[in-house]
This record gives structure tokens, sequence and C-alpha cells, in this order.
């Protein structure tokens, strides 16, 4: 295959040139294109478009499309036979000559000039617009003649003054060709290695991505794209999901998303994490690793809530202010019970930059690390935190001196009363002592007067996530929805709401969708806390009975399919009905 190459040419001749020299150069496929400085950036477009490997051109010309070009471009050097051509014809004038041009240009006519012992005097511009102001200065202090490329040439004769254009030999031009063949090789045999990479990659049960600080991806495995539901045509991240901006900050502020901490995108269910990677340019570029199973190794998850309004509000139907008075805050009740949701809304004024949910998963002295670190890292952010029961006594303390200490804008999350949970001595007293204002309680969604409307505020929510229009619900489908116990809360509609509207074919959710309220309900609770009056696992009692509960929830969660909760944990079917028969 020939390396198609387009050769812009600032002047007639050197176009001339390079169509002589076409049974001399067989390996290439050669397109000349007459253009200098001023009409190389309209050309940019067309030269992408038409799929060159590579570009030749000289001086200014050349410079430029380095710069707007993502192509190779191979400069015409200015080489000595030329220079000597050049400095000969002028040895002679009895006129005040003067060169004008790029330091590319200038630097070597120096050295050689000097050699020849030929005095010529040299201006140095960088741009073409300071070429108009070189040539009047020169004019005004006498010179006559100007040596330099096509535009100095051009804009010297409409100051009246000679131009001598340096022009590129046939050795000159061959040698550019030269330089392009070896540098298209070159590349090729890269492009091949990067294919190879790129074709292990897509392999990968993992999905890998490389992206700019501006959310470009710069690749992406097929996996990566699947897990993301990214279009094939995507080609940035943030359109989608605009919170992982905060993550790759703070990611280039110090954050390590690779042992510790994980982000976690809960509306897709997905882990991220990520890394500084080195660039060859200016630029910062992230290595991104997505799964659908949060790493073993993680012990805090963090995720990067935008503070965009809910399509539910417990301040306007229970007429509460909206805003935290002070801080810490605690806000609690059942999980799923929307209490992100609830910190949302309270926060709107105040987190323009997002709200930060840190959830603790170990109790470990690197976690508390990185915890604060991100704190840190957010500056003036809202931070959410969950699970700080989990932390020991000690370290809730140092979490404590360190948020009254940096007057961090923090809110807990708990699923009881924080004065329940001291008496159970799984908080602090020093942690307790620091809220402060009174704790706010969320009620159940099933205890709530405002349940119907909840759900009709759902179905809205998700026609235009989905892009449907389903107009209402069937009466006979509200009545169950009313009375189902909605153990999973917000979180357990939302789920429900989803396949209903996922799979309605008319302007109304039929009767036909409740076979899905269980497989919604069952998704949903699934990872929660339990039903209302079920303890939840006390790591507090001996191994045998720790293993006991732990079988009970995973059957329960599984709808009490024995083959389902074995195969969940990871024993077989015999196994599961003997250790149920022991307990």
């Amino acid at each position: 295959m020939k390396i198609k190459t387009i050769v812009i040419a600032p002047y007639p001749g050197l176009s001339e040139l390079t169509l002589s020299l076409q049974q001399e150069l067989q390996e290439f496929e050669i397109v000349v294109e007459h253009g200098d400085l001023s009409r190389v950036l309209p050309l940019i477009g067309r030269i992408h478009a038409e799929g060159y490997d590579v570009i030749i051109s000289r001086g200014g010309t050349a410079k430029l499309l380095q710069q707007h070009s993502y192509l190779p471009v191979v400069e015409i050097p200015v080489s000595g036979f030329d220079i000597l051509r050049i400095l000969t014809l002028v040895k002679g004038y009895n006129a005040k000559c003067e060169m004008i041009g790029f330091p590319n240009i200038i630097e070597g006519f120096m050295s050689v000039s000097s050699l020849m012992e030929v005095d010529i005097s040299y201006t140095v511009i960088h741009r073409e617009q300071e070429a108009g102001a070189a040539l009047a200065d020169a004019k005004a202090r006498g010179v006559q003649v100007v040596i330099g490329d096509s535009i100095t040439v051009k804009m010297a004769a409409e100051n009246g003054l000679q131009g001598v254009l340096i022009t590129s030999g046939k050795e000159s031009l061959m040698e550019a060709f030269s330089r392009a063949g070896q540098l298209y090789k070159s590349a090729e045999k890269l492009k091949l290695k990067n294919e190879m990479y790129e074709s292990m990659l897509s392999m990968l049960k993992g999905g890998y991505a490389a992206t700019d600080q501006g959310g470009k991806l710069e690749f992406a495995n097929t996996s990566f794209k699947h897990l993301l539901k990214l279009p094939e045509t995507a080609d940035t991240l943030y359109t989608m999901y605009p919170g992982l901006r905060e993550m790759l900050r703070d990611v280039s502020r110090g954050a390590d998303f690779d042992r510790t901490t994980s982000v976690y995108e809960p509306d897709q269910g997905l882990y991220l994490r990520a890394q500084l990677l080195p660039a060859a340019d200016e630029r910062q570029l992230y290595m991104l690793l997505a799964s659908e199973e949060e790493p073993e190794h993680s012990g805090l998850a963090a995720s990067y809530l935008l503070a965009d309004a809910p399509f539910f509000s417990y301040q306007e139907e229970a007429g509460q202010e909206t805003g935290f008075q002070s801080y810490p805050a605690v806000v609690y009740g059942e999980k799923g019970s929307g209490r992100k949701r609830y910190v949302i809304n309270a926060t709107l004024s105040e987190s323009r930059d997002g709200i930060l949910c840190l959830h603790i998963r170990r109790s470990t002295e690197e976690v508390l690390k990185a915890m604060m670190e991100l704190m840190l890292y957010g500056g003036g952010r809202v931070t959410i935190i969950e699970g700080a029961e989990l932390l020991s006594a000690k370290q809730q303390r140092e979490l404590a001196e360190f948020i009254v200490k940096r007057k961090m804008k923090t809110v807990f999350l708990f699923d009881k009363d924080p004065e329940a949970l001291a008496e159970e001595e799984q908080l602090a007293g020093k942690l307790l002592r620091s809220l402060k204002q009174p704790s706010i309680s969320l009620p159940a969604l099933r205890e709530t007067p405002w349940l119907e409307r909840s759900i009709r505020a759902c179905l809205i929510w998700t026609n235009e996530r989905q892009g449907k229009q389903i107009a209402g619900i069937r009466g006979e489908v509200m009545e169950v929805l009313l009375a189902h116990p909605w153990q999973g809360n917000f979180t357990e509609l939302r789920t429900v709401m989803e396949l209903f509207v996922a799979a309605a074919e008319g302007p109304f959710i039929e009767r036909e969708a409740l076979t899905l309220l269980e497989e919604g309900s069952r998704k949903a609770r699934s990872g929660l806390s339990p039903a209302p009056g079920k303890e939840e696992l006390n790591l507090r009692q001996p191994l045998e009975d720790i293993e006991r509960d732990i079988i009970r929830t995973v059957l329960e969660q599984e709808g009490m399919n024995q083959s389902l909760a074995a195969k969940r944990l990871g024993i077989n079917r015999s196994t599961l009905w003997r250790k149920l028969k022991e307990n």
C-alpha cells in the first residue's frame, strides 16, 4: 500500500518540482496543494476527511500545520545547497539586503553567510502578522531587497521592495520524502502494536478506559462501554456521568481510587477505580476500571451526587424547612427511605459542586485516612457519611475531632436514632456530642400519608428517564401498590416503576404489570436492611449464630429459594439443607 501524502506548496515552483519527482517516489501516492499561511487552515478539515497518512510542507506553513493537525507533518528543510544558491545570487547585489523570516530559516542562513563573509542583516518573526511591521521597519532603514519565504516576498512587493524567494531544491524535497517514509513506517509499527493492545483489552472481562481531564475518552474497551451503557460513538463521559468530573478532579489532587476507595455509581450499580497516567503532553490522562462487583480490598465507597432536585421531596410534603441550621447533622431512617434525597434537597443552595457521599464498608485506619483526604479535597462541598457506626470508638473520636476542627459540612446517615446506637455501644459519645442540631427522622414509605403521590411522582420521573409517555396507572393496580409493604422504600418503588414503565405497551400501567412487582421488590431489597421487626446482622454473637443469621437473610432475599441461596452462598444444596436442619 502506498503512503498517501499531501504536499502543501507555499509557492508554484515547489508544486512543479514535486510533480516532476513522482517517478522517483513510487512508494508514495502524492497530491500537491498550493497554499501558504493565509490558506492552510481552511484546508485542514478536508485533509483529515480524505485520509492522508502524512503532510509535507515548509517554513511557517509547516509550523502552522503541526499546531492544528493530528497528522504527522514533515518540514522540508532548508539545505546548505539552498542557502548557497541564494547567497551566491545576492552576493553581487549593489543594494541593501535584509532577510526576514521564521527562526528555522534565519539560523541556517546566518551560519553559512558568516562563513562566506556575506554581510546580511536579518529580522526574526514568529507569526505571519509580524511580517508587515518588519517590512515597514526595513524600508524605513533603507533596505531595498528582502529575502524570505513566499508570504514575506509577496508583502515586500506590495510595499515597493524587491523580494528574493528562498526556494527548496530537489535534494531538500527528497530528504523530506525520505523522512516521511521513515515516520510512516514507524507510525505503522506503533499502530499495529496499539491495535494488538486494544484487542487484548477488549477481550478482558473488566471495563477499561483512558480519559483526559475533560472527560474525553481516549480509549474504552467493549466491556467498559457496555457497563456504562455508552453508545459506540460516545467520546466523552461527562454527558451521561457528570459526577465523574469531581472524581477525576480529586484524582488529580492526589486521591487514590485504586486500593482502599472505589467510586460507586448508584444509578448503574457500578464501581469505578481511577489512576493518574503519565502523559507525553501537558494533558492529564486517567485510567478507569469499571466493574459490577465491589473490589475486594475496597473499604470505602465514594459517590459524587449532583445537587439535582429529586422526584419527591419530604420537606415539601411534610412542611419542613429546607436546609440544615448547623453541621454536623444527622438524618436517620430505614435504608431506601430517601435519606440521600432529603440531604440533596436540603443543601441545594450550598452544593453547586455536588455532594460527596462516603459509605464505610470496613473499619480500618486506611479507610479513615482516605475519608479525611477526600473531605479536604472537596473544600466547601457537603459530605454525607454512611456507616460511621462501623468505625471503632477511637476512629469515631478522631473523625469527630477532624470534622469540628475543620468545620466540615457533614451529614451522617444512620438506620436508627443515634441515641439508640449510642446505647448499643455502636456510636461513641464524642461523635454523638459533636452533632449540632436535633436528628431528622424520616418515616418509612409505607407509613407516610403521601404514598399515592409518591407513586405518581415516580411514574413521571421514570417516564422522563426512559423516554416514555405513560399517562397513568389503572385503579386496580394502584390499589395493590397502596397495599404493598414497600420494605425497600423509595429504592423499591423506583425499581418496580422502572420495570412497569419498560414493560408497558399502552398509555396506562395495566394489571399485567403486577406480575413484575415481586421481581422488582426482591431486586431492590437485596442488600438493604431487613424488614421491620427483624434484627440486623449482629456481629457480637458466636460464629455459629452469625452463620445462621446470614443463611436466613440470604434465603429471605432469594424468596426462600434454596437453590438460589446455596449458589449465592457458594455451597451445594445438600450442605445448605443440613445447616438449616442443624439450626
